[in-house]
């Protein structure tokens, strides 16, 4: 769809005002955690100190909301309020890495009826899948024994908050920008005029939970109906296998930034990995260029996390920066790893298109087992460890 210049500005303005309002979200959050009591709030986060807990409470969250940049965002604003350390934000993050997967999943299932297209389209979702639980099963373990993620980006964070005199560059206008939008909604506020402190405080937290959520997917639409022509354009002469007969280490290293910058556009990996589904199923281009745009995709959505570290003021900012930075680094780190070592990249597409195959045998026991791996077995887990 071709939008005129007119058009574009609109949609343009649109992508600023969600950026404004995913702040003032944050914001809200932030208001309603003081509000409610450090104490208090830290409470609901006791559960998630366990490291597996941690990770289902990332995949449950993340498939509920369809959003890992959600799921992400508010842990970084939970770990900038002080109720959630770095370690037991590691865990949710990247339980949300895995979280995100569902959508490229439950999106093949359009293919139903066509076996052929279907296995090509869901080839592509289990490779998202394969390659994050490869990520979380080794790099996970390798930061619980060691630390290198959690020691790398909190000497980043330190680092950076020196550089800036102990508060991030933007801090003071944030201030300036958001605080009276936050006065007039907040606690003390309309919100606050409900009466009771602690309700207050859990309708900011709600509130600012649903603007966040609305604002990402918000943003997400208006900046891909923008950049729909281009983006399918450039694709096309990236992975196309005309112009690369051979998956080479040139075009999975293009692919590779195709999928950062696409990402780093729609702000959602699912929708990137939605977007290579139809092309794949066309049977036209092959899989390791694919893999690479997947690898992109799971760095690129990291930016959001970081871009909201620009929005908390507290003391506690250094910490939401080591929380963001330990999400980028994990997801760069796994994707290098890949792009480095074809065997590792072979491993992952061969388990796709074995899952692939597997699934298109029954379409009812795929999605049964999909909704029982990312919603039911999480859900069932954290009650038990909730009220047992």
């Amino acid at each position: 769809m071709l939008l005129s210049g007119w058009g574009k500005f609109v949609r343009w303005l649109l992508v600023l005002l969600s950026i404004l309002v995913i702040i003032i979200g944050i914001n809200l959050i932030l208001d309603g955690v003081y509000g409610f009591g450090t104490f208090s709030t830290t409470q609901m986060y006791q559960v998630a100190k366990d490291p597996l807990i941690g990770v289902l409470i990332g995949i449950l969250a993340t498939a509920l909301v369809q959003s890992s940049t959600t799921t992400t965002t508010l842990t970084v604003t939970a770990v900038g309020t002080g109720i959630v350390s770095v370690p037991v934000a590691i865990p949710i993050i990247l339980g949300a890495n895995i979280g995100t997967t569902i959508t490229a999943m439950l999106v093949a299932f359009s293919y139903v009826g066509e076996r052929r297209e279907f296995k090509r389209a869901f080839t592509v979702a289990a490779m998202h899948v394969w390659f994050n639980v490869l990520v979380i099963l080794v790099l996970f373990v390798v930061e619980l024994l060691f630390h290198p993620f959690r020691t790398i980006s909190g000497a980043i964070a330190t680092e950076i908050t020196l550089t800036t005199g102990g508060s991030l560059p933007t801090s003071g206008v944030m201030t300036k920008i958001f605080d009276p939008p936050t006065q007039l909604l907040g606690m003390n506020g309309l919100i606050g005029s409900i009466g009771n402190p602690s309700i207050s405080a859990i309708v900011c937290l709600v509130v600012g939970t649903i603007l966040i959520l609305i604002s990402v997917r918000a943003m997400s639409s208006q900046i891909r109906t923008i950049t729909a022509a281009t983006v399918t354009s450039i694709m096309d002469k990236v992975i196309n296998p005309e112009n690369s007969p051979k998956a080479t280490i040139l075009s999975n290293f293009w692919s590779f930034i195709l999928g950062v910058l696409f990402t780093l556009m729609v702000t959602a990996s699912s929708v990137t990995v939605a977007s290579m589904q139809p092309v794949a199923a066309s049977g036209v281009v092959k899989q390791k260029p694919l893999l690479g745009v997947i690898l992109g995709a799971n760095v690129g959505t990291t930016v959001t996390a970081m871009f909201a570290t620009f929005a908390i003021v507290s003391d506690q900012g250094e910490f939401a920066i080591q929380a963001a930075l330990i999400h980028l680094i994990v997801n760069f780190t796994g994707a290098l790893l890949v792009l480095c070592i074809p065997q590792l990249a072979n491993v992952i597409i061969h388990l796709a298109e074995k899952t692939a195959n597997l699934t298109a045998r029954s379409y009812s026991i795929t999605l049964a087992t999909i909704v029982t791996a990312y919603v039911l077995v999480p859900s069932a887990v954290l009650m038990i460890y909730f009220f047992i």
